[in-house]
């Protein structure tokens, strides 16, 4: 192996000597090595999590079961000895973002960056827009995220709350100016997408127009794949149409942004549901390669509480919510509480109210301080007359007949609870109450529906209900499909 300061230079110096010199001749071998190789350049260059040593030893305990010839046993135990002896420095590369040695560079990028989940490169495109290049500034943003606008109106802003002028007197605003600068380059046509690598002959099946599915097919399409991106609804957009309030994100904002995905080629068919109108066995005759699964988490998690299955205003928020974005402009009762404590909660009380609920109260089990709802959006459900009770856990919907009149709920406490730092709400004995409702919103969180992906027989599920993967690949147990 290179004999570099650094070992995760060095392992990365040796992967591709062993790949680009072509005497990896085993293509099983030729495989896992690229993968390695892939996982340790982003664990160099920063860009790293908490599961790429874990992916890394999944690949290298599949490394132990080949041994097709001499070479690729010498590549195993190079490999092996470089991981063993040195992964402290590998998962601190990870862990702090910095290479002792200096030999990866500079990999710790800026706090708002790191706090980006897409890991976007925000002081460079803030730089870019305080100069008025807008256009250049959309261009670095759609390195990671080809939905800037959209992202710029309802991101919850974790790189604000990393922002290095927070300590000075308040964080910059990168979430609107991001926007901004979207709006303003859509508006004077500078908006414009890179130029797509040629064609490489390959055709992908994306199943879901969602978020997900929607950054998949752009950044296919930019490398030459033929896309096709199936959807059961009427439009693109996912849980950024049906799941966020037009108030908060204009349908035009997410019309235009699929527009120029869909200029690269990617072709979107609407209402149509995979399984059903269009199978995996028809995909496959059509000459499809891959399968990109976005379907995202739209089917509710139960309450747990009794008289949740006795009412037919017992409503699931996510389904409200795509009511009302299909056209439904019915209020969904007079007096409604919402259950739950996060954006969707604040989402579907807001838009209670504006379809005509006279009275709508939020119940959380918590308190506001550990609200998982974006603040800004707190206050203003607060500004708007919806009342909040925290520290409040539902026991029970009670009613006459089919029609709802209260939900029953215990007053908590905050607890500390062994094995957490955090906080545990607890009933207190003795705080019983009723808040009276005639509609109750359960927004307690969402799970992946699985009943249109039975033809994907040999996918493995977690039993928080998500889809088990390689962790280098994003492949799932069945060859082809990610």
């Amino acid at each position: 192996m290179a004999q570099n300061t650094c070992p995760v230079q060095s392992t990365l110096q040796y992967l591709s000597e062993r790949i680009d010199s072509g005497v990896l001749t085993d293509p099983r071998v030729r495989r896992i090595c690229e993968s390695i190789r892939m996982l340790v350049e982003e664990i160099s260059l920063g860009e790293a999590g908490d599961g790429h040593m874990p992916a890394i030893d999944e690949l290298m305990a599949e490394f132990e079961t080949i041994n097709p010839n001499e070479t690729a046993v010498k590549t195993r135990q190079a490999l092996n000895q470089a991981f063993t002896e040195h992964r402290e420095m590998f998962v601190s590369h990870i862990e702090s973002r910095n290479c002792p040695t200096h030999d990866c560079g500079v990999i710790a990028p800026s706090p708002c960056q790191m706090a980006c989940p897409a890991g976007i490169d925000v002081p460079t495109y803030l730089a870019l827009i305080a100069e008025g290049k807008d256009a250049e500034a959309i261009a670095v943003i759609r390195e990671d995220n080809p939905l800037p606008w959209v992202c710029g109106l309802v991101c919850t802003r974790p790189c604000e709350m990393m922002c290095v002028r927070g300590r000075i007197d308040t964080p910059i605003s990168i979430k609107f100016l991001k926007a901004f600068a979207a709006e303003r380059a859509l508006s004077d046509r500078q908006y414009k997408n890179p130029e797509p690598a040629p064609p490489n002959g390959k055709k992908v099946c994306v199943v879901g127009a969602g978020p997900g599915g929607l950054s998949c097919a752009y950044y296919l399409a930019l490398m030459g794949y033929a896309v096709n991106v199936i959807e059961s609804l009427p439009f693109a957009g996912g849980m950024l149409m049906v799941g966020i309030p037009r108030y908060r994100l204009p349908r035009e904002v997410i019309d235009r942004e699929v527009a120029m995905i869909e200029d690269l080629g990617v072709k979107i068919s609407f209402n149509t549901r995979f399984g059903m109108d269009v199978t995996y066995e028809q995909m496959i005759e059509q000459g499809t390669d891959a399968f990109f699964i976005a379907i995202g988490a739209h089917k509710a998690w139960d309450m747990g509480i009794k008289g949740e299955t006795d009412f037919p205003k017992v409503i699931e928020a996510i389904a409200f919510l795509k009511n009302v974005a299909l056209g439904d402009r019915h209020a969904p009762g007079k007096r409604v509480v919402i259950i739950g404590g996060g954006n969707v909660a604040i989402d579907a009380a807001r838009t209670s109210l504006r379809l005509g609920a006279e009275k709508v109260t939020i119940a959380y089990r918590r308190s506001r301080e550990q609200m998982p709802a974006d603040i800004e959006e707190v206050e203003q459900a607060e500004e708007e007359g919806i009342e909040f009770a925290f520290l409040t856990i539902p026991t029970e919907i009670r009613g006459d007949g089919d029609v709802i009149t209260g939900l029953a709920c215990n007053k908590a406490e905050l607890i500390a609870k062994k094995g957490t730092d955090r906080l545990a709400p607890v009933p207190i004995l003795g705080k019983d109450f009723v808040i009276p409702a005639d509609a109750v919103i359960s927004a307690i969180g969402q799970y992946v529906d699985d009943s249109g992906m039975t033809a994907f027989d040999k996918i493995r599920w977690t039993r928080r209900g998500t889809i088990e993967v390689n962790h280098a690949s994003m492949e799932t147990g069945m060859p082809g499909v990610f």
